[in-house]
């Protein structure tokens, strides 16, 4: 039986509760959250325990489990970030190295830092056109795996590598061949999937990390999955080292006491993509290809799709991200953002250069319609402008690059000597802070490493452009009192 059937006919029942949760399923001021409390329940007979699935919750991520063509599969009610929590911390320990793309989400660092390994970074080469990241070479992660080699010294050391794909753009990297480096070289991979829940429903879309050997994938159903704010699934390959270890640290990051309305969000999403999977995809890649379409007549925005892709690791583009630019670089995507939104179009988020639109199976035709028209309108309303300064694309970033860090997070982010100083007095200094523009959570600055040019000008332009940074104080920084000699 599905879990929301049941939970329904609970609450349909004449069992009174005399425990958890505190509104008894009934007591609200509001008569849809009383309809949601009647489901609200906690860990009753016949309603199994997350932490320890043997009943219904096991059969429910049994059936996640045949969807994503996973070996196993674990329901997430905290979100992708307790699923990356745990799969890092279980797989790696202080000894251990972890090789880490750079634009990986804030969690990915946390975790690092809390399982105390060394970390060999991988910066992924810049795209040319929409000044955002590209995907991950699998010739940067043999190069940081070869750094990682340590001689013979009678420890085993563990090596993980942790990626994005795909990013908050929608770019992908060669899962496939980078996952054979890994396993050749005796590294887990650990992909953080988040934004790409809905691929291997289709051909159209790329394909799954599940699927293209990663050993572990966090995918956040939520996002492009018709799924309950978060809302996760983490899937675990059969032959990953560090399975059991990761399955003991779930319950160290997730809630003792997960939601069941959540959990049956992420059940009937199973049972609807399932059932509806061919004509669900079909009416929305109908919509998306009809977008493209009509973006293609544009005379001034600019959508990115595959073929626009530049840097070397990039291999793909999912469609349903829509990222879109002025291509004469004078309207900020804040700019962008505020016209939809005048247009009664609310995006997913704004950069200083573009915004992004996030789509699901759950988008209507008139939404689209709405959409098409409202981009068509600022296009036409853009080619009438006279651009007054007109932005040079960014150009390749030279190619990735991979470095050993040799900062330490912990310390610096507990360090009892530091202080405040403005953005643009903190080229140079150490930070003690982790600094990340937000959307989409990538650190911009980390503790414990030194503060570059190019963070100062991203930090300064995110706030010229009203964009939300994470980790400032009155819009300074906390540096360390030791200066880099740098």
């Amino acid at each position: 039986m599905q879990l929301i059937s049941r939970l329904k006919k609970y609450a349909d029942g004449n069992v009174y509760p005399f425990h958890m949760p505190g509104h008894k399923r009934r007591l609200a001021d509001d008569e849809l959250l009383k309809e949601i409390y009647r489901i609200d329940i906690t860990e009753t007979d016949g309603f199994d325990d997350l932490h320890n699935a043997t009943g219904i919750l096991r059969q429910s991520e049994e059936a996640a489990a045949v969807l994503f063509s996973s070996d196993e599969t674990h329901f997430l009610v905290n979100g992708s970030t307790c699923g990356i929590e745990a799969a890092i911390t279980g797989t790696l320990t202080a000894g251990d190295t972890a090789v880490v793309a750079s634009n990986c989400h804030r969690s990915v660092f946390n975790a690092i830092m809390l399982s105390g390994a060394k970390m060999i970074m991988i910066t992924p080469e810049k795209e040319k056109h929409f000044d955002t990241y590209g995907g991950i070479e699998k010739e940067s992660v043999q190069k940081a795996l070869d750094m990682a080699a340590l001689p013979d010294s009678g420890m085993r050391h563990r090596t993980a590598v942790i990626i994005t794909s795909p990013t908050y753009e929608g770019i992908t990297s060669d899962i496939e061949s980078i996952a054979k480096v890994c396993h050749e070289n005796g590294a887990v991979l650990i992909v953080d999937s988040a934004h790409g829940a809905h691929f291997g429903f289709s051909d159209s879309f790329p394909k799954s990390a599940v699927t293209s050997g990663a050993d572990v994938t966090v995918t956040s159903v939520h996002k492009t999955l018709p799924a309950m704010t978060q809302t996760a699934l983490i899937h675990i390959n059969e032959r990953c080292p560090s399975k059991e270890r990761i399955r003991t640290m779930l319950p160290v990051f997730m809630t003792s006491s997960p939601s069941y309305v959540l959990m049956a969000s992420i059940d009937s999403m199973t049972h609807l993509i399932a059932g509806q999977k061919t004509e669900l995809f079909e009416k929305y890649l109908k919509r998306l290809d009809g977008l493209y379409d009509r973006a293609k007549e544009f005379k001034r925005l600019d959508v990115l799709c595959k073929d626009k892709l530049t840097a070397k690791g990039s291999a793909d583009h999912d469609k349903g991200k829509i990222v879109i630019r002025d291509a004469k670089g004078c309207c900020t995507g804040r700019r962008l953002y505020d016209r939809l939104y005048e247009k009664g179009l609310v995006a997913e988020m704004a950069t200083a250069f573009h915004v992004i639109l996030m789509t699901s199976v759950a988008d209507t035709d008139e939404g689209f319609e709405v959409l098409g028209d409202a981009l068509s309108s600022i296009d036409e309303e853009l080619a009438k402008e006279v651009p007054e300064k007109i932005k040079k694309e960014s150009g390749n970033s030279g190619g990735a690059s991979v470095r050993a860090c040799d900062f330490d997070m912990k310390a610096a982010l507990f360090a009892d000597s530091k202080e405040y100083v403005p953005l643009d007095l903190a080229k140079g200094r150490i930070s003690a802070e982790m600094v990340t523009i937000y959307p989409p959570g990538i650190p911009a600055v980390f503790p414990g490493d030194v503060i570059g040019e190019e963070a100062v000008t991203d930090l300064i332009d995110a706030i010229d452009n009203g964009i939300e940074v994470i980790g400032l104080k009155d819009k300074e920084i906390a540096v360390t009192w030791e200066r880099s000699s740098t």
